[in-house]
């Protein structure tokens, strides 16, 4: 990579943006013009709607049923609120209530305890989805409470007993939150979702204009003959987006900021002596600045693989989407940063900036969160790189199988135009819909069958309907050859100790970050089945090893050979733990999803991978229903967990086996 002329790439793209006045606005004045009108105005219209309510008051239907002076009492204290009128409840009461001719029916009645007690019970109909209507119960509420309290000082008072015994105990709030930290919080909700997706939609505006942008007005023909190395290029476009994604950032943090802490101030919070967080916010910017080189390195892949800005702006919007979800966690109560959620993308921003803002933060999380983004980077950099160096994909020109135009009967390349990485994520995301409505609704009605019908109709049945309507070879898609003798006698060995791995590995997540018990109450279940232990092995092992590995290792693989073997068994395996939609096990799911991905693909056989997961599975099996056996106390401690020492000879013969399967194996069969 030569520097300077990454700077040079980088100071050409950055002069072309800002000369685009559209763009000036869009990053510079609109966040400073926009969040002061939008707040000032809100919190305008909020007061003078508070007014409207209270000067519009309400009619309320009374219907007494006791008339005692007690009643009366009551009566008189709700006649004293202003803008309330009191009317008889008639015969069209709910009626008029229904018309909203009346806010309110109010009935009281009156009973008589075991020691000779009267109470009174009032019942206030109202509408809780009306502001109107809440308004009008809380003034009845209040009114009547202090009712109640006079009527309760007079009655002690009569009996000769001192009415403070009413306050024996007087509950105080010494508040030890300054007005700093109050602002923070408040701040700290609603502050990180606005800064994401400002950041990702400012990013998106000159990411889909610096590669899309020039497909579409063949000027980066010009770019790439001018001499300079294709890596410097990316670079420098990269640069530009961050460079112009934190800057609409840091506009848009100081504006909201101080529009914000005005409309708090306006609402009547104690804001005395607090200021803007100037420490928290440069923090803030230090940790938003990896997310920023993280959306501008996907963002930048988006551009270059579009053919244009339209079909750029198509392929934003789920990402847009996701974004906005991951970030609306900081609005949720009871979630606070750890270390767990300091891996997870946007997640771990969000729940920094809320602890940052409130001053209640630790380094450890800070760093994570930066080391585990920059990370996620360098991948997305790096991915960046190779589509710009990919002639295909920089100049396309056709969807390159996006549509399904070339699967006419008759047409012998039917199966390269089908399988395309385009068209793997659309089956990819119909079966997990499929999985998750229709899934679900069987396996609510019946756990046991309803789990095996999902493997035949959910996941078996659209893999043999892609075979049987696009007319597909399916021993040759699906790999389904014999494998040879060694292979399966070292498939055991294998599988044994990967699930011995990935078990003490699930276990381990486990410890550090434990599963909710629900959770684990809900696993169980599937361990617990009412039905005869061959129907358990069928449900549990024999049909997800048989139907999974039909759709994962034999279909899906088929839609990404063209990135090679390795790149096949990473992204499958991503799509094998997705599928599961358990995210506590995506992990251990995923390095399953590796080992099976590459016992097919290496042998060309998808028998090996069959007989892996099912014995997988049937360990998993074995070590629920007889946890209590004694032949298993040697390898289990507690309930159900392996113990840790079995990992050293799980990893010695994993390694081993591995070493011999990849001896006896490759060759033609091979996808390498």
């Amino acid at each position: 990579m030569n520097f300077k002329k990454v700077m040079i790439v980088y100071r050409k793209e950055l002069m072309e943006v800002l000369r685009d006045k559209r763009t000036l606005f869009m990053i510079l004045l609109l966040p400073v013009i926009l969040y002061p009108v939008l707040i000032i105005g809100f919190n305008a219209v909020m007061s003078r709607q508070t007014g409207v309510l209270e000067e519009q008051g309400a009619t309320i239907a009374i219907q007494d049923s006791v008339n005692t002076i007690v009643s009366a009492r009551m009566l008189a204290e709700l006649s004293k609120i202003e803008h309330f009128t009191l009317i008889p409840a008639a015969g069209n009461a709910q009626s008029l209530y229904n018309n909203k001719d009346i806010q309110s029916i109010i009935t009281l009645r009156d009973s008589i305890s075991t020691d000779g007690l009267i109470t009174y019970q009032i019942y206030v109909q109202y509408d809780g989805t009306n502001d109107r209507s809440e308004m009008t119960f809380a003034k009845i509420r209040d009114a009547l409470m202090a009712t109640e309290k006079a009527l309760v000082e007079e009655e002690l008072q009569l009996s000769g007993i001192n009415p403070e015994i009413m306050n024996l105990i007087d509950v105080r709030k010494l508040n030890t939150a300054d007005s700093q930290k109050t602002m923070g919080k408040v701040l700290g909700m609603i502050l990180p979702y606005i800064m994401i997706i400002m950041l990702l939609s400012g990013a998106s505006v000159v990411a889909a204009d610096l590669v899309a942008g020039e497909k579409e007005r063949k000027t980066l023909e010009t770019l790439l003959v001018a001499g300079v190395d294709r890596r410097d290029i990316v670079i420098g476009k990269y640069l530009t987006i961050i460079t112009l994604g934190m800057i609409n950032l840091i506009v848009n943090l100081f504006s909201i900021s101080f529009s914000m802490q005005y409309m708090l101030s306006q609402a009547g919070v104690d804001l005395a002596g607090a200021g803007m967080p100037i420490k928290a916010i440069f923090i803030l910017l230090a940790a938003m600045l990896p997310l920023a080189t993280l959306f501008s390195a996907i963002l930048l892949s988006i551009s270059t693989f579009s053919r244009n800005m339209k079909e750029a702006r198509t392929y934003e919007q789920p990402l847009l989407m996701v974004s906005m979800i991951l970030a609306m966690i900081s609005f949720l109560p009871a979630i606070e940063m750890n270390n767990l959620m300091a891996l997870i993308p946007i997640v771990n921003i969000a729940l920094l900036f809320k602890a940052v803002m409130m001053n209640d933060y630790q380094l450890s999380h800070l760093f994570l969160t930066i080391f585990s983004t920059v990370v996620l980077d360098v991948i997305a950099i790096w991915g960046t790189i190779k589509l710009f160096s990919t002639e295909g994909i920089l100049f396309r020109s056709e969807d390159d199988g996006s549509s399904l135009k070339g699967l006419k009967r008759g047409d012998k390349k039917r199966a390269q135009v089908f399988f395309s990485p385009y068209n793997g994520m659309i089956y990819f995301v119909l079966a997990l819909l499929m999985l998750y409505y229709l899934g679900t609704y069987m396996q609510g009605r019946d756990l046991g069958s309803g789990l095996l019908m999902t493997q035949l109709i959910v996941i078996l049945l659209p893999v043999l309907l892609v075979l049987r309507v696009f007319k597909l070879p399916s021993k040759e898609t699906l790999r389904l050859k014999a494998p040879k003798l060694k292979e399966v006698l070292l498939v055991p060995f294998i599988a044994i100790s990967a699930a011995i791995l990935v078990a003490l590995a699930s276990q381990l997540i486990n410890a550090i970050y434990p599963f909710p018990e629900e959770y684990l109450k809900n696993l169980g279940k599937l361990f617990e089945l009412d039905m005869p232990m061959w129907r358990s092995f069928l449900v549990i092992a024999i049909a997800p090893g048989i139907c999974e590995e039909l759709l994962f290792r034999g279909l899906m693989p088929r839609f990404f050979e063209k990135y090679g073997m390795k790149v096949n068994i990473v992204l499958t395996a991503l799509l094998f733990a997705a599928f599961h939609l358990d995210p506590f096990r995506f992990l251990p799911v995923f390095l399953l999803g590796m080992l099976l991905g590459y016992l097919t693909l290496r042998s060309g056989s998808i028998v090996n991978s069959m007989i892996s997961h099912a014995i997988n599975n049937s360990l998993a099996l074995i070590m629920i229903v007889f946890a209590s056996s004694s032949w298993l106390k040697l390898f289990i401690s507690g309930e159900d967990n392996l113990r840790y020492w079995l990992a050293m000879p799980a990893i010695l013969i994993l390694a081993l086996a591995l070493y011999m399967f990849h001896r006896i194996t490759g060759g033609k069969e091979c996808v390498e």
